[in-house]
């Protein structure tokens, strides 16, 4: 496998979740940089927005950086929400019973109205 894969950190600057944008391949040698962006993010912000629309491959060993910080993040309320379109992604985090774990949008329009709560009446 060649590494193409690029990965970088948004925070937003208002009240909004920090943004991570994952693309390329997301393995072995990839998840160390992510899980030290996710913490980053983490760090700053108990909501995080993680984009994988353009991840091009993922395994478990590159699902174990989200893994590790949505579980971190549930024990204090907070969370992480997933851009995500691609089937195979979503059958990597079923099959792996993880899926409960991330809040799941296919699109870029609803990617901030996740982060709103539901209104109680």
């Amino acid at each position: 496998m060649t590494n193409t894969s690029v990965t970088h950190v948004i925070t937003a600057t208002h009240d909004g979740p920090a943004v991570v944008t994952l693309e390329g391949e997301q393995d072995i040698l990839t998840a160390p940089r992510a899980l030290a962006l996710l913490t980053a993010a983490a760090a700053t912000r108990d909501r995080i927005l993680v984009d994988l629309r353009n991840v091009t491959f993922m395994d478990t060993t590159g699902l174990e950086p989200l893994v590790r910080t949505a579980r971190r993040l549930l024990k204090t309320g907070g969370g992480i929400t997933l851009v995500i379109t691609d089937q195979r992604l979503r059958k990597l985090l079923v099959r792996s019973r993880v899926d409960d774990l991330f809040t799941q949008v296919s699109s870029p329009r609803s990617v901030y109205s996740a982060f709103v709560p539901a209104a109680r009446g």
